[in-house]
This record gives C-alpha cells, sequence and structure tokens, in this order.
C-alpha cells in the first residue's frame, strides 16, 4: 500500500470531483463536436484524465472497457517520442493497435498537461473513427494489422498549439469518409483541450503541491477499497472455460480459460491454457486483455466508486505471449473486442464460484453484429455506418437479468435510436421487438435479446461479425442457458441463409437482414420460481405460455387477453418433475 501526505479529506473531495466533472465537460465536448453518429449517439469512445505516470483519476461515462487501455497508450508514446520532446500545446494521434489495444478506427489522441514548465498529467480520448485505411471499413478476414488500417505509433497532429495539415491531409488522404474524420479528430482534439483548461485552473486555484497529495490520496483510496474487497474473498484457485465461435477464418471454435488465484489482499487472472494467437483477426493485444479483466473486477469488488488506477494495484494479469490474449505483431486484431468481452464473460464465471452474491450469469453477448456501407441514391455520395444491439443479460443469485441492454463492457453505449438511423443512412427497420423465450430459465430469469428486421434501400456491402451463435449464455446453480445470436440474410426469400463472422456480402436493394439477440443464463433452479413470476414474463412477453409450462412446470390458462395460473395443474406437475430429478 502506498502513502500520501495528509490533507484535509473535505479538500481532496472537493478536488477528485473536480477531476470527474471535467471529464465529463470533455465528454459533452466530444458529443457535440463529433460527426459520426457512432460517437455522438452509440458513445462509442472513453475520455480521460491521467497523471504524470500515466495513472487513471477520472473518466467521463462512455466505454470502460476502452478507459484501461489508454494507460498502456501515453506510456507506449511517451517513451517513443521521449518525455523531453513533448512540448506544452502538443497533441498526439496513436492508432497503433499494439498500443491501443483495438483496431486503428479506434483512435487515441493524447495531450500533455504542462505546469511549470514539466509535465503534470495527461488528458486522453479514444473514439472510433468509421474508416481509416483499412481495406475494409471493417473486416472479419485480415491476416496482418496492415490491412486493418493506417498505422500510426506516436504523431504529433498538433505542435506547440499548431494544426500540422500535412499530418490532416495523411488522415484525410486515407479515408472513404473524409469530412467525417478529420470532424471526429478535431473533436478528440478539443475534448482534451479542454481537459488541459480545466486541469490548469485546478492547479492555479489550490497550487501543484496540494492537488498532487490530492491525487496522491484518491488512488491510495482506491487501492484501499480493492485491497479490502480482495481480502474478504476465500484464498485459493479456480478456473472456466469458454471459447469463440471462430477465428474469421476457419469454422473451427477458439478455446479460452481464465484461472483466478486469491493470496491475501492480491488477485491474479491468467489466461495461460488459451488459444495460441490466431491467423484471423480475434487477437486481444494485452492492453485489451488487461482492460477487459480490469473492468470485471472493478464491478465485483467496488461497483459503487468511480474508477481510478488505485483500485488495480492489487490486481496482476498474466498472458503467455504469443497467445490470442498477447498476440505478438504483425497478427490481426480487428475483431479484438469480442474476444477480450468472452474473457470477461468467463471471469463472471469464476466469480460465481468464489463470491456469488457479487457474480451473474453469462449475457447473450455481442459487441455489435454487422457493419454496413454503400452508395446513397439520393446524391450518390458514399456512406458507412454499424450497429450495436440489445442483448439479455444474466441473472443474479437475488434477481432477474436485465431485459434488452447493450453489453456491460459498453458501458454507457447505446444502439443509434431508429429515427437517426433511417435519416443518416437508405435503411428501413421494419420490426423491432423483444425476443420471447430468449433469457435462460432460473429461479431468477435471463433477460430477452431483441428481433430487428432491416430492408435495404439500397445494395449494402455487409460484414457480420455476430459472435455467440454456437455457445449459449450459460447459467448458475442450476440455472439454464439463454438462446444464442442469430443474424440471417435475405429473410423470406429462397436463398435465405445465416450469416456469421462474414465479410463483403451485398444485400441487395429489397432484401432484408434479421437480428436475433441471445438471452442471458438464468440462475438457479427454474422449477423455484415463484409462479407469480412466470405469470408476470407471460404477461410481459418475456417467456411463452409453453415455455411456462416447459420450463417452470408452471401452467397458465389463457382466455382472450386474460391469463392466469391453474394452481392444482402446476402443484402436480412442479411435484413430478421434481420427484423425476431426484430419481
Amino acid at each position: 500500500m502506498r502513502t500520501s501526505s495528509t490533507l484535509d479529506p473535505i479538500t481532496v473531495e472537493v478536488i477528485r470531483s473536480f477531476y470527474q466533472s471535467t471529464a465529463r465537460q470533455m465528454r459533452s465536448t466530444l458529443v457535440r463536436a463529433s460527426f459520426n453518429p457512432v460517437i455522438y449517439e452509440m458513445i462509442d469512445f472513453s475520455v480521460g484524465i491521467y497523471t504524470r505516470d500515466a495513472e487513471l483519476i477520472a473518466e467521463g461515462p462512455g466505454i470502460p472497457f476502452f478507459m484501461g487501455t489508454l494507460t498502456f497508450t501515453i506510456r507506449s508514446v511517451v517513451k517513443h517520442l521521449g518525455v523531453e520532446n513533448l512540448h506544452d500545446g502538443d497533441v498526439i494521434l496513436s492508432t497503433y493497435s499494439y498500443w491501443t489495444g483495438s483496431h486503428p478506427q479506434d483512435a487515441v489522441i493524447i495531450r500533455p498537461i504542462f505546469v511549470e514548465g514539466r509535465v503534470f498529467g495527461y488528458t486522453a480520448v479514444k473514439a472510433h473513427w468509421m474508416d481509416l485505411g483499412a481495406k475494409d471499413i471493417y473486416g472479419t478476414d485480415t491476416t496482418d494489422i496492415w490491412q486493418e488500417g493506417l498505422q500510426l505509433h506516436a504523431v504529433k497532429v498538433v505542435k506547440r498549439g499548431r494544426l500540422d495539415e500535412e499530418i490532416v491531409g495523411i488522415i484525410r488522404a486515407n479515408s472513404r469518409l473524409p469530412t467525417t474524420v478529420i470532424g471526429d479528430l478535431t473533436a478528440e482534439i478539443s475534448a482534451c483541450g479542454h481537459g488541459v483548461r480545466r486541469i490548469l485552473e485546478l492547479v492555479q486555484k489550490y497550487g501543484i503541491e496540494t492537488v498532487d497529495q490530492a491525487t496522491a490520496s484518491i488512488l491510495d483510496h482506491g487501492e484501499r477499497i480493492a485491497r479490502e474487497a480482495i481480502r474478504a474473498m476465500p484464498d485459493g484457485e479456480w478456473s472456466a472455460e469458454s471459447a469463440l465461435d471462430n477465428n474469421g477464418l476457419t469454422q473451427d471454435q477458439v478455446p479460452f480459460r481464465a484461472t483466478v488465484r486469491i493470496v491475501g489482499d492480491e488477485i491474479t487472472v491468467d489466461t495461460s491454457g488459451s488459444a495460441l494467437q490466431q491467423a484471423g483477426p480475434v487477437n486481444s493485444p494485452f492492453p485489451s486483455t488487461v482492460s477487459a479483466i480490469r473492468l470485471v473486477l472493478k464491478m465485483i469488488m467496488a461497483p459503487n466508486y468511480d474508477a481510478n488506477e488505485g483500485f488495480f494495484r492489487p490486481v496482476k494479469v498474466l498472458s503467455p505471449e504469443g497467445s490470442v490474449f498477447n498476440p505478438k505483431p504483425p497478427a490481426p486484431i480487428f475483431l479484438s473486442g469480442w474476444t477480450a468481452q468472452i474473457m470477461a464473460e468467463s471471469l463472471f464465471q469464476v466469480m460465481a464460484k468464489i463470491v456469488p452474491d457479487r457474480s451473474v450469469a453469462r449475457s447473450g453477448g455481442d459487441l455489435g453484429g454487422m457493419m454496413f456501407s454503400g452508395v446513397d441514391p439520393s446524391d450518390g455520395s458514399f456512406f458507412a455506418g454499424g450497429e450495436d444491439e440489445c442483448c439479455g443479460q444474466g441473472a443474479a443469485i437475488d434477481q432477474d437479468g436485465e431485459n434488452a441492454l447493450i453489453l456491460f463492457v459498453l458501458g454507457e453505449s447505446s444502439n443509434v435510436p431508429i429515427e437517426i438511423f433511417e435519416e443518416r443512412w437508405p435503411i428501413l427497420t421494419e420490426r423491432y421487438e423483444l425476443r420471447t423465450d430468449s433469457g435462460g430459465a432460473g429461479k431468477w430469469r435471463g433477460g430477452v435479446g431483441v428481433i430487428k428486421e432491416w430492408k435495404a434501400l439500397t445494395d449494402l456491402k455487409l460484414i457480420g461479425t455476430i459472435e455467440q451463435t454456437k455457445s449459449p449464455a450459460w447459467g448458475v446453480d442450476g440455472g439454464r442457458s439463454g438462446m444464442t445470436n442469430q443474424m440471417t440474410i435475405s429473410v423470406g426469400l429462397p436463398h435465405e441463409r445465416p450469416m456469421g463472422k462474414t465479410s463483403g456480402l451485398v444485400l441487395p436493394a429489397g432484401e432484408r437482414l434479421l437480428f436475433a439477440m441471445g438471452g442471458g443464463g438464468g440462475w438457479g433452479d427454474p422449477l423455484d420460481r415463484d409462479p407469480s413470476r412466470v405469470l408476470n414474463d407471460v404477461i410481459g412477453g418475456y417467456v411463452s405460455v409453453d415455455a411456462a409450462q416447459r420450463d417452470y412446470a408452471v401452467v397458465i390458462r389463457h382466455r382472450e387477453r386474460s391469463y392466469s395460473i391453474d394452481e392444482n395443474a402446476t402443484r402436480s406437475l412442479r411435484e413430478k418433475r421434481r420427484a423425476l430429478s431426484q430419481t
């Protein structure tokens, strides 16, 4: 445990709140200035404030999975450039996947904060640009990082306060959507700039020594909370296994293994036993692996506190080099988020054995099933977009999983509202509803996913990125699995077919695409679910009458629009089911 100088707690809390409000203001600046709906509607970004050692102090609401990678990015960029070569007013851009932890389209902007002539800290933003020099706007079949986009290790896009037009020209020339990409670049620069101005105001008000002491106290507090939470867990070692559907090139599943070791007030997560790095783009750079693991442990150790680097001091991550969770360049990484997400889900499975009151069953999964591009028939312009869809969340030990939510690793993200979607792109949404029976049965039911059907109003080039089509969401303590994800192209036509990870398919104008998103796993024996809850599920459309009887042994009478429980039939059926389970 590190120690910080004594400072009155009120001042520390005021400074902590100042950091938090500044990060939120950075977020607002980015949302208002960006050109791309994936940023301003889907919230596909993270913003944060970091110490001179690149330790997270405060984050704005966004994708928490991104946030944990920025420490790695800042440290790699500063090491590459040399801190002595940073100047007041510099803004650095990095798209190098092995430093940012993401595909090049998740561009990172870093701005150092100078106080009294030296680096005091950094503001940073990571946000998804729609296109940046890749062979496709997205890819499931890439075989090296150069096919995935423009690789920029650490480029000063602003030098001492002056925008480098040559660098901007290179970025513009490497995008199919240059106006949108440059707009998003300048939005990130503006967000970082706002953060720098606010932190300078903070230092001017309190003095550098007081702010440094308060920052150390904030990080120490996070560490203390995390260690107390870990110390309350039993010592030991536990493991869980899971798998990706495939690596994008072959159809074989990619196996994962997560092992958790707890000793005293420290916790280690080891991914040894997982697959070696893959030829297809499912490899997860080490920063992403660490970030996903930290996210889950933070949710379990201290869910009610704002995140900072202190919470992660007792956490160690081990991933053998050359594995799918710590690949060596130039292994492709376009779909690394899907890999890291399933590792995060595996951790919940492990933690359900250790602290069941703090964990959950597996979610319906998937970060987003589809990217698309085409030519707008109204004006002949090129367009590109994507969609994150809602899945069912896993049940907990004392409550149902939430219905139709964006996957937890995406945090504050959302799907694009239909009104915006149809305004920006020539696609008509014809159906959007909850997916009945998709949640896993249990004493506590898994949340249900959604069904969405599109009609293409022009030819669409599709890139399918859907996952968890083979392995359903597992349940806990007798809870059953939820339904898997499904995606169907050319719906209702003789050539209708399922779609998984696929690049380059064309959906002709007038044809339809169907998403059926998975449900979360259940928790506990379905026969222990209160029949009145099952009745409410049927009325709400979450569970069908047939599934109520099949999965929960609850017999529902249905007359016109009226539903009721046949209590005698239900009691008899449950007694028979329990007797059979004991034989």
